[in-house]
């Protein structure tokens, strides 16, 4: 026989934050009813929230040209993207559409930004840089001009540019200093430790010497908004300077985790921790003996005495074999109890709540027992007879009880396992996976 080999498909960044995000909506299944209602209110719209933005998926890095009227945007985004899909502003006086460009398929992602399809550039996603690094899941946007007379296109920048993982800052050498770029968005870019990075454009308008000293003065002024990281490049879309540079930059931000799977992931820590803090995470649980559950549960329902009776039979003291009904029900519910009490051990009383939901109530539990001993194949009774029959019938006796007995145990356990068993094992493991949604990594 020949084996077969399939490959499995790369663990990405959205399978993991949805392998998180499946944890805390089991947790709150499991202990929802058991915390404080506006808790739960804002757990189950964190979760809403997390399923939509997963849906489009996080492993994108999005990246964005932003700068004012003038700046040269379109034309480093056309000589970024290696094609002249942007119309420079010799066109018309501003960029008035948001226009994206994807190494690869990001069809939801534009889509849940807004982006006309008219206005997607699809490139190869083996596309690399010239150190080797690749652009694979890159999407750069072209945004609208921030100092537009027309309002639509601010409120597009605003709305867009909280949501990308690395800004792009085009500046031209003559508005370098625009106090709307530095006090408003630069401003709020360090505010939010958002990545940003500065582009001096159409430097071939300068020459060398004041082609740094414009530089110099610009990273002056983007360090004084308190953002001492962010580096500054000089680039000229027209003879391609500084290209491959702003480039790189963007594939070591595609290196890095996007904002959109940050956010997600500090959505379910936050709502772990509110979990954890409702439902007093305090201890570890205990799974009580199952076997003696089930052990008591026997008895009670009179399979000791069937498999009693079963031994006097074949040992000739007898022949009575009463039938294996049920437990009597305050019987079960004392048993029940017990379980309950013991898988909830040092738990907040919460938890004992959700438990005690959980697990079939002793009514129900009674019945389900009685109905599984009816439809049960109860061992019979041999008979012995012939020379040293009393000797046979003694050794046979024990052997009977047993089997009778090992029968009884059995379909107990049918019961108490998916019905009492298996409901506890997972809240507990709800529990403890608190603890798990609580962590970054």
């Amino acid at each position: 026989m020949t084996p077969t080999f399939h490959t499995l498909p790369e663990r990405t960044e959205t399978a993991r934050l949805k392998e998180r995000l499946a944890r805390l909506r089991a947790s709150l299944e499991w202990a929802g009813e058991a915390i404080d209602p506006a808790v739960r209110d804002d757990v189950r719209a964190t979760i809403a929230r997390c399923d939509e933005r997963l849906a489009l998926g996080v492993d994108h890095t999005v990246v964005a040209l932003a700068g004012g009227t003038g700046s040269g945007k379109s034309s480093l985004f056309n000589a970024l993207t290696g094609s002249q899909f942007a119309v420079p502003g010799v066109a018309r006086p501003t960029t008035a559409h948001l226009s994206a460009a994807s190494w690869g398929q990001a069809g939801p992602l534009l889509d849940w930004l807004d982006v006309a399809h008219a206005r997607r550039l699809l490139l190869p996603a083996d596309a690399v840089v010239d150190t080797g690094e690749p652009l694979a899941g890159v999407v750069l946007l072209d945004l609208p001009d921030h100092d537009s007379v027309n309002a639509a296109n601010r409120a597009t920048v605003d709305r867009v540019v909280p949501l990308v993982d690395l800004i792009v800052w085009v500046v031209d050498p003559q508005k370098y200093a625009d106090h709307a770029l530095h006090d408003s968005y630069l401003s709020q870019a360090s505010d939010h430790g958002q990545p940003s990075l500065v582009v001096l454009n159409q430097v071939d308008r300068l020459g060398d010497d004041d082609a740094v000293a414009v530089a110099q003065d610009l990273a002056r002024l983007v360090h004084a908004q308190g953002i001492a990281d962010v580096p500054v490049l000089l680039a000229s879309a027209r003879t391609g300077r500084g290209v491959q540079a702003v480039l790189r930059e963007v594939a070591q931000a595609a290196g890095r985790g996007s904002v959109a799977a940050e956010a997600v992931r500090a959505d379910l820590v936050a709502a772990g921790r509110a979990l954890a803090r409702a439902l007093a995470r305090d201890a570890e649980p205990v799974l009580p003996d199952v076997e003696l559950m089930v052990a008591a549960l026997a008895r009670a329902a009179g399979v000791d005495a069937r498999a009693d009776a079963v031994a006097a039979a074949v040992a000739g003291r007898s022949q009575v074999i009463p039938e294996v009904v049920s437990a009597p029900a305050a019987a079960v519910e004392q048993i029940r109890l017990e379980w309950v009490d013991g898988a909830t051990a040092g738990l907040p009383v919460a938890w004992r709540t959700v438990v005690d939901d959980a697990v079939v109530a002793a009514p129900a539990l009674a019945a389900e027992l009685a109905a599984t001993f009816q439809a049960t194949d109860w061992p019979g009774v041999p008979r012995v007879g012939g020379v040293g029959a009393r000797w046979r019938r003694a050794r046979m006796a024990g052997a009977a009880a047993q089997a009778t007995r090992a029968t009884g145990l059995q379909a107990v356990r049918a019961v108490v396992g998916p019905r009492v068993v298996e409901p506890t094992v997972m809240i507990h493991q709800a529990y403890r996976a608190l603890d798990e949604l609580t962590e970054l990594d």
